[in-house]
């Protein structure tokens, strides 16, 4: 429930295909896109990452040993949808923009953009914001 409609994601993937640098692109092919609420997130973050709680985003590139969904070419990114509602109310902003961010951070993680150290950090949340704002204009 409360799921972006198919038509929004599509165009959310177009806008970021356009905003990665050119050598980038190539690697952005058919992310499997999954909306799911606080208990399954939960189980996926205990699963792959040891953390019991749920989270807003997560991100399975094919590459890391994770299993793909069937649909998926570059990996799986698995938004849970109550958090992003929860969380775009605590910052005042829309759903739409906050799941926006979240669709973008989790597709920038798939392509190997990691917020570990502080200038990857500044670099992915930088590219993150220059993509949300053109998908919000």
């Amino acid at each position: 429930r409360g799921s972006p409609s198919i038509p929004w994601v599509q165009n959310v993937l177009k806008t970021i295909e356009r905003r990665v640098p050119r050598n980038m692109r190539q690697r952005l092919h058919s992310p499997a896109i999954l909306f799911v609420g606080d208990k399954r997130i939960r189980t996926l973050n205990r699963l792959y990452h040891g953390v019991d709680l749920p989270t807003d985003v997560l991100a399975f590139p094919t590459d890391r040993g994770h299993e793909p969904s069937r649909e998926s070419g570059m990996g799986d990114v698995v938004i849970n949808v109550p958090y992003v509602q929860r969380q775009a109310r605590r910052f005042g902003i829309s759903f739409e923009e906050e799941c926006a961010r979240m669709l973008t951070h989790g597709v920038l993680h798939l392509l190997g953009y990691t917020h570990h150290k502080q200038k990857s950090a500044d670099q992915m949340f930088r590219l993150q914001e220059t993509i949300v704002n053109a998908i919000l204009a």
